[in-house]
């Protein structure tokens, strides 16, 4: 199959700096790719884009694409990371493109990847580098059974058929056997929950895949009529609402301004009264990827622990 090859220019722009004794200079990267083979791919945001059969420079652009890639055990194809990426371990030696929302632009046209995955919709990095021909495809999920779904088209998009459907066999196995557990639960022990990203408080809404967790793992997301994914909440709400229990962060609660139980009028909140306040690992419950369904087990042994017994 005919690789994409691209032809860079180099622009060099001359910049005064300060008072106007020296000067700088800086190189702005062109592109002009070449026509690519392959195949079209539709993805989460329904835009065409037309990718290689067999990519073999890949660049991820999330935390969650990084982990698949690895689970996928393609990670000898993966020449670029964000800042983010932390799991596994090793992912940390591969070139990083920093931000996955502020992509360092320059260095991954050095990489000169044929495939980018992204998780997250940055209109302005995706139109840049669409603009220097680039295949780049966005891959979205607002259900576990979506995210689940997605390494598989990951798989697919990565040649690796075979190793996605293994794993999505064993993890969607692994899910029905929690809720094959949480469909017992009877309505009257139901627990009212909801799970908070900032004190603001910023809650996961109707749209978040968070949201899906909850009640796979046989609760109810009190903020679930909210069809946002993040939504910004009243604290009379929450007090209003009374919820059984409190999913909070690892990552956000060392930044609180005071416990979630101190705040004005939470101290009469059920979640308070019986210390139900779970500290929750962000890297597993709030990245869309392979150990997902790690955090809805986790989840539903906060819930209900005698399912587990």
């Amino acid at each position: 199959m005919e690789k994409k090859g691209k032809i860079i220019t180099a622009i060099l722009i001359v910049v005064l700096i300060g008072g106007g004794t020296s000067l700088g200079i800086f190189m702005v990267l062109n592109t002009q790719p070449e026509p690519l083979t392959g195949y079209l791919f539709t993805d989460s945001k329904d835009r065409q884009v037309r990718v290689p059969d067999r990519p073999e420079r890949i660049i991820s652009m999330a935390p969650s694409i990084t982990e698949t890639l690895y689970e996928l055990e393609v990670d000898d194809r993966l020449v670029g990371v964000t800042n983010y990426c932390n799991y596994p371990t090793n992912a940390s030696s591969k070139t990083s493109i920093g931000g996955f929302s502020t992509p360092n632009m320059e260095i991954i046209v050095s990489l000169n990847p044929d495939l980018i995955i992204a998780a997250a919709w940055n209109a302005e990095s995706v139109g840049l580098l669409e603009n220097m021909g680039f295949a780049i495809v966005i891959i979205l999920a607002e259900t576990l059974d979506e995210i689940i779904n997605n390494i598989g088209v990951i798989g697919n998009l990565t040649d690796a058929e075979t190793k996605g459907v293994e794993i999505m066999s064993a993890l969607t196995t692994d899910m029905e056997e929690i809720t094959n557990k949480t469909s017992t639960i009877h309505e009257n022990i139901t627990v009212d929950c909801y799970f908070e990203i900032w004190e603001t408080p910023m809650v996961a809404g109707g749209s978040s895949f968070i949201d899906d967790m909850i009640a796979k793992a046989g609760a109810i997301n009190i903020f679930s009529d909210l069809q946002l994914e993040w939504p910004t909440v009243q604290h009379e709400w929450i007090i209003g609402s009374d919820p059984d229990a409190i999913f909070i962060t690892e990552h956000s609660t060392p930044h609180y301004s005071q416990d979630v139980c101190s705040r004005t009028g939470y101290s009469v909140v059920n979640a308070c009264i019986n210390a139900r306040v779970y500290l929750c690992f962000d890297d597993i419950y709030l990245r869309p990827g392979p150990r997902i369904i790690m955090a809805l087990e986790n989840m539903t042994r906060y819930l209900y622990p005698f399912l587990f017994t």
